[in-house]
């Protein structure tokens, strides 16, 4: 294999594998809860604060300031989340996540329209670069991830029941805009750093793709977990050994895998008359 033949692709892989581990689980609640442009939404909101921190001169050479610009847009947006859905009965929350979406790439383009280094810049910021990755930015977010996985792992039993069965959580007397907040805070955290290495693109399929796949394919809240996993493991694999063989950029050669997986899951299926 031919990406095992490169230190820098090793280090790529090394990062989609974070990635899908994180991502998988958190993607798992977003569609369970039926909030599936929420992560592309933030994720924009992500790259808008980055992109007014390049506007302010904290660009690449001042990687830490940008990143705190781009984690306070992410948080705030957040915030306008959790609010968004104890007013889901007046608005549709996808109706407002939509709005952000679209107010925050607009705002995007037009602050990176006034950077010396503007296309380069937007383009960084859908598709990302994977295979620029730094051994500093790795471990960063390898021990980021770890601590937010930490923290699903403690508060998993009302944060699934929140996800799951908001009715149920209320009659219990649970504060579901407590949950929230640490989902959705918790979630920003891994937006922001994802969106810097990732890209949006590749940020939003990590988080969909596999895991409508694990729905479509198995029941359970485990099961869907494990199989989006590993259905992320292979399509990064196979992802970035294609991007190699064909001369590919790397983050849509891995989102067009995921695709073909995600077809190939829904023919499996379809054969094997699954409900």
């Amino acid at each position: 294999m031919m990406i095992l033949q490169y230190h820098f692709v090793l280090k790529a892989l090394a990062l989609c594998l974070i990635l899908t581990g994180i991502h998988t689980y958190l993607g798992y609640h977003v569609v369970r809860r039926g909030i599936f442009f929420i992560d592309l939404s933030l994720a924009q909101v992500a790259a808008l604060g980055s992109s007014v921190g390049v506007l302010l001169g904290w660009g690449h050479g001042l990687p830490v300031q940008n990143y705190l610009v781009s984690l306070a847009f992410t948080m705030l947006g957040a915030l306008l989340f959790v609010l968004f859905r104890r007013s889901h009965e007046r608005m549709p929350i996808e109706a407002l996540i939509g709005i952000t979406y679209a107010g925050a790439m607009a705002l995007s383009l037009i602050v990176l329209e006034r950077s010396a280094s503007g296309t380069e810049e937007i383009k960084e910021m859908l598709a990302g670069s994977i295979l620029t990755v730094s051994n500093r930015e790795l471990l960063f977010i390898a021990a980021l991830y770890s601590c937010v996985g930490l923290i699903h792992w403690i508060a998993r039993r009302p944060l699934l029941l929140v996800t799951e069965n908001p009715g149920e959580a209320k009659r219990r007397g649970m504060r579901l805009w407590s949950w929230d907040l640490v989902f959705y805070a918790t979630f920003g955290f891994v937006v922001t750093s994802s969106v810097k290495v990732a890209g949006v693109l590749l940020v939003f399929a990590f988080l969909i793709i596999p895991a409508v796949a694990a729905t479509v394919a198995v029941r359970g809240a485990a099961r869907r977990i494990v199989f989006g996993w590993l259905f992320g493991v292979i399509g990064c694999i196979g992802g970035l050994e294609l991007s190699l063989r064909l001369d590919w950029s790397p983050a849509p050669t891995i989102i067009a895998t995921f695709l073909v997986l995600l077809v190939g899951t829904w023919g499996v299926r379809g054969r094997a008359g699954v409900d």
